[in-house]
């Protein structure tokens, strides 16, 4: 099942607002650490709940965002999910943390569904949907990757830090130049 919003007028301005204040964000302005929180959930059939952005290209990402000051990883990822998805839904546990980039760290949970009617963001979510994995390896090559080790991984939690391509990569040294 897959929900999406075909874009408006309406939203024209709030998306140039949004892409400006994300790429000024890119050169150290207002962000200069970002910190996210994402959540993986899977449905009965194996398929992922996974949302399009209307401003980050065309490929599918779990649902999840930046972590509000003085909010904790755990409450940005309901937050977040409920926000971008209109899920409700129960962090089970801590799955990953990956510090891809040395300013970028993101915190990823399992979660179930508690809730809620599915239902992409105004302006921010071109889609959200139950997503199977041969639909993501097709269009969606970093979720792709980042499940690809996860399922490496097993059970517990992951560690993907700067320059680490595999959870059995423990050195955690960054490449040199």
């Amino acid at each position: 099942m897959r929900r999406s919003r075909p874009l408006r007028l309406v939203d024209v301005p709030r998306l140039i607002v949004g892409g400006a204040v994300q790429f000024a964000g890119l050169f150290g302005g207002r962000y200069r650490r970002t910190e996210g929180a994402n959540v993986l959930t899977v449905d009965e059939h194996g398929r992922i709940l996974a949302v399009r952005t209307t401003y980050l290209g065309p490929g599918w990402m779990l649902p999840g965002g930046r972590i509000e000051r003085g909010e904790t990883p755990h409450a940005a990822a309901v937050r977040e999910t409920l926000e971008e998805t209109g899920l409700q839904v129960i962090i089970e546990r801590l799955l990953l943390v990956d510090a891809h980039r040395a300013r970028d760290v993101s915190f990823v949970f399992v979660a179930t569904v508690d809730g809620g009617v599915l239902e992409p963001q105004f302006g921010e979510i071109a889609e959200v949907g139950w997503i199977s994995r041969d639909e993501i390896a097709r269009t969606s090559p970093r979720l792709d990757r980042l499940l690809a080790l996860l399922d490496e991984a097993g059970d517990g939690v992951t560690y993907l830090g700067l320059g680490v391509t595999s959870p059995a990569d423990k050195s955690g040294r960054a490449p040199h130049d």
